[in-house]
């Protein structure tokens, strides 16, 4: 017979054995409380879907926001984020962050809805996760230029053209400067476009191509007032800024709320070709509620809830049935969903998968840190 103390700290040492191997054990295997932690970008999902979400799951939502890809790339690396659910663009950041081993593999029979997302958006992200692994698409756009029609009209009193020479010609930037002019924050949204003005594959990845670049930006320099990515629609309705290269929907944004200024805000995408973007939903490694996750990335895959995102956002979404749902003026804009002419011309940033193009990578981001800081 054991005597009583040693059946105590028997019982007492496999009551500890069994929390420990509960708490290190999948989160997956053990029973998930009614929380999904969602990490996206500033404004893009309302209350509104949040609510019907929490009313349909039973599921709370904790939503926190970003405004850039590397606040939230930082978070990611830097340690379990406890995030559930992020929206990283695809290019370049979710290619890395796959090989990085950032996030953990989808189990698709939690997502039946995936079968709603458009073939030529799956298309264009099979450089990336070509079965859709690890990163669902879902807000998707171009890069062009977004400017005042009235303060243009008034600089170019012989007219102009829409096109990438409007804000990357310096003689322009020099009659524009005055009224502000801005570029994106990240050189993956810019340096393409520098190369495509000095007449070079915009997914170049030469060294020397990226000096040629680097140095007419340089030339650009003196006169950009400021790069950023959140304050855009901001600059544009204070009368800050008359020109500026941005994200499609933020310059819609832009358009809608100068309207109601009597403020007349023009976008277009560039006819030599434009950048595309793609922001996805993936599940972190860690995620302390995947279940949840999928839940709530299956439930945005369906198309009427797809479609009020898009109303509320004027941001294109993956999903094809969502346009049954949209209003026809949202569709025929072609700065939301642009048309057959527009998509042919349309590209995707390479992701950087060779040490070559990794290497280029690097480099890119220190020239373009230094063209920042005006130091090149």
């Amino acid at each position: 017979m054991i005597p009583r103390f040693l059946f105590r700290l028997l019982l007492i040492t496999s009551l500890i054995s069994a929390g420990v191997w509960l708490y290190f054990m999948p989160s997956t295997a053990r029973a998930e409380d009614k929380y999904v932690n969602v990490y996206c970008w500033y404004g893009l999902i309302d209350m509104e879907i949040i609510k019907e979400f929490e009313e349909e799951t039973g599921i709370t939502v904790r939503l926190d926001a970003y405004d850039n890809n590397e606040v939230l790339e930082a978070k990611l690396l830097a340690s379990n984020s406890g995030f559930d659910v992020v929206f990283p663009t695809a290019t370049p950041y979710v290619s890395w962050q796959i090989q990085a081993g950032v996030y953990q593999k989808l189990d698709k029979s939690l997502l039946p809805n995936i079968k709603e997302i458009d073939p030529f958006i799956i298309q264009l992200q099979k450089n990336v996760d070509k079965d859709l692994d690890y990163a669902i698409p879902y807000f998707w756009g171009t890069i062009g230029v977004v400017y005042n029609k009235d303060i243009l009209d008034k600089v170019f009193p012989e007219g102009y053209t829409e096109d990438l020479d409007l804000i990357f010609d310096v003689k322009n930037l020099e009659k524009l400067s005055k009224y502000g002019v801005s570029l994106l924050e990240e050189s993956v949204d810019v340096i393409p476009y520098a190369l495509m003005y000095i007449g070079k594959d915009p997914n170049s990845d030469s060294s020397e191509d990226l000096d040629l670049a680097a140095k007419h930006l340089m030339q650009m320099r003196p006169y950009i007032k400021r790069f950023t990515s959140s304050k855009v629609v901001n600059d544009l309705i204070l009368g800050d800024t008359a020109i500026a290269l941005v994200w499609s929907g933020e310059a819609q944004q832009a358009i809608q709320e100068a309207k109601e200024q009597n403020k007349n805000i023009k976008y277009f995408v560039l006819k030599g070709g434009s950048i595309v973007w793609i922001d996805t939903m993936a599940i972190p490694k860690g995620a302390p509620h995947p279940k949840n996750a999928h839940a709530f990335i299956n439930f945005l895959l369906q198309p009427h809830v797809a479609a009020r995102i898009c109303q509320n956002t004027l941001h294109g979404v993956t999903v094809l049935n969502a346009k049954k749902h949209i209003p026809t003026n949202i569709l025929n804009n072609e700065g939301i969903y642009p048309g057959k002419n527009i998509l042919k011309k349309l590209f995707l940033n390479n992701c950087p998968q060779t040490v070559k193009e990794q290497n280029y990578e690097r480099e890119r981001t220190r020239v373009w840190a230094k063209i920042r800081l005006n130091e090149y």
